[in-house]
C-alpha cells in the first residue's frame, strides 16, 4: 500500500495492541471477528499462535504481541482478529481492541523517521485527535521476519 492514495482522505481501520494505537489500510482489510477458538500447531513459527476455521477456510492467526515482541496480552471480550489479504492467503492478526474505522486526510499524514525498525515495519504515521497512529506496512510485518527476528 502507498500512502498516496486518490483522493484527500485514507481510509484506516485502527486498533490497539498493548495500548498503542496501530492501522492497516482499508483496502488491505478483508473482515474483522470476534476472536472464535484458535487451534495451536506444534511446531510451527512462533509468531503464530495457531489457526481458525472461517467459514470452511484454515486461517493462520499472528500475533502482534510476539511479532512486535511485546508482553502476552491479557484475553479479552474486545479482542479481535483481523483478517487481512497476505500474498496468497488470508491471515488473522490477533489485535487488542479495534478501535475505530476513519478517514484521515493526507495532510495529516507523514513517512515513518529514519529509525531501521521503523522503517521496516511501518509505512508512516497519522496525527489523530492528538495521538500518533503507526501505519503498518503489512508485508513487512508478516513475511519479513526472518531479517528482523
Amino acid at each position: 500500500m502507498a500512502i498516496t492514495n486518490q483522493g484527500s482522505g485514507l481510509q484506516f481501520v485502527v486498533f490497539s495492541i498493548n495500548q498503542q494505537l496501530y492501522a492497516l489500510s482499508i483496502d488491505e482489510v478483508v473482515e474483522i471477528l470476534r476472536v472464535p477458538v484458535v487451534t495451536t500447531i506444534p511446531g510451527i513459527n512462533e509468531i503464530i499462535n495457531g489457526v481458525v476455521n472461517l467459514r470452511g477456510s484454515i486461517i493462520p492467526v499472528v500475533s502482534l504481541h510476539k511479532r512486535f515482541s511485546l508482553p502476552p496480552p491479557t484475553p479479552h471480550k474486545k479482542n479481535r482478529i483481523v483478517i487481512v489479504q497476505g500474498e496468497n492467503e488470508n491471515i488473522g492478526l490477533m489485535v487488542d481492541e479495534v478501535r475505530m474505522v476513519t478517514k484521515v486526510e493526507k495532510t495529516n499524514v507523514e513517512p515513518a523517521p529514519g529509525q531501521q525498525l521503523e522503517k521496516e515495519f511501518f509505512l508512516g504515521y497519522a496525527k489523530m485527535d492528538g495521538h500518533v497512529v503507526g501505519i503498518l506496512n503489512l508485508q513487512k510485518v508478516l513475511y519479513d521476519h526472518v531479517k528482523l527476528g
